[in-house]
Formats: structure tokens, sequence, C-alpha cells
């Protein structure tokens, strides 16, 4: 009985563990995302970060994946994603299959310190969504950067994130600090200036 309790949380621990393996590799930094779909398809939406490189062409390209130590390949259901890996097998090129993009995206995190600096004259954005109907950007300051003088047009939601900003509004300053949010208000002219050397914040535009 004890055997057979020990075997199975093996190997309940050994299913665990594979789901979290695609999930580091995926966002391992040394992660190479090759999506293996048709140039159309890529244009159309795919994982963050992802290079095109068709099934079709494989053959032909797959010395550009020689030397990546971390290569996820997906498609739209997998089977693309397959094929390309036993081109690349041939090549002595080891490759994981991520399946499809929608899992690979599932699995997908970003850090947002990896997509922003902070600098002491102009802000640096990253759009964390940018829809149809919401549009919501990480926007970073150093000490004393200034998201100059602007408007918007559209009911927009500021959270810190990080550090603390002087919102400037109607001749009046509002001191914004960690875990603050703050509705913006349409059609009214606002600045923002950091006062920490990092200084991170998110505003939703949108319903």
């Amino acid at each position: 009985m004890k055997f057979i309790i020990t075997m199975s949380t093996l190997i309940l621990c050994s299913v665990t563990a594979q789901a979290q393996t695609l999930a580091e590799r995926i966002n391992a930094s040394n992660v190479t995302l090759v999506d293996v779909r048709t140039p159309k398809e890529y244009a159309a939406g795919t994982a963050e970060g992802a290079i095109n490189i068709p099934l079709e062409e494989m053959g032909a390209r797959w010395q550009e994946l020689k030397g990546k130590e971390n290569i996820v390949l997906f498609c739209r259901r997998g089977i693309r994603a397959g094929k390309a890996q036993d081109i690349l097998k041939m090549h002595n090129i080891t490759a994981v299959n991520g399946k499809t993009v929608e899992h690979v995206k599932s699995l997908q995190k970003v850090n947002l310190a990896d997509k922003l600096t902070f600098k002491t004259d102009k802000p640096t954005t990253y759009f964390v969504k940018d829809g149809k109907n919401v549009r919501q950007v990480a926007i970073a300051l150093g000490e004393g950067g200034v998201l100059k003088k602007h408007t918007t047009s559209i009911p927009a939601t500021l959270i810190m994130v990080k550090g603390t900003v002087r919102f400037l509004i109607n001749g009046e300053e509002i001191v914004l600090k960690d875990l603050d949010t703050y509705q913006i208000p349409v059609d009214v002219e606002h600045e923002v200036i950091g006062v920490e050397k990092e200084n991170v914040f998110i505003v939703t535009k949108g319903d």
C-alpha cells in the first residue's frame, strides 16, 4: 500500500514538474520563441517576443536556431510545431513543442522591469494591452523625469505601481505613492513628474 501511494505521489509530482517546466522555459531570459505558422498568421497576432520561421522554411532556415539553448516552437494546433521539432532534431537542435499560440500566451508573463528604463528627462512606456476598447500603458519616470502637459479625451485610471509622482492639475499638486489610484478627468490638462529614482504607474483608458 505504501509503495502504491509513493508511486502515485511520484507520478503526480512528475506531471506537475512537466507543466511547470514549459512555463519556466517560456519565461526564461534565454528563451527563443518560434512561431512556425505562416507570415499572415504571425502578423495577425503572436506571443510576446516570438520570431517567425514558417514550417515550410524551417528546412532552409534551421541554422538561425543553431546554438540556441532554449527553443519553444508553437503554431495553431501543435501539429506544425511537431514537424518543425523533427526537422531541428535531424540537425541536432533540441526544441520543445509548446503546442498552440494560445497555450504559449497563457503561460507567458512580462516583467515591466525588462521593458522600462528610468530616465530623468522623459518617460519610457510599454503597452500592457493595446486593444480596440481598452488601452493600458505602463509609464516609467526617473527622478525629475516629466510626462509633459497633455489631456485625455476618454476616461482614464492611473494606478501607482512603484515610487512617487507629482500630478499637476488645475493649478494644484496631487502626490501619488505606491498603490494609489487616481481617476484622470477628461479634457483637463495635466503633467506628471517623477519624485524618486524609480517611478512606475499604469494608465488604463477605455471601458
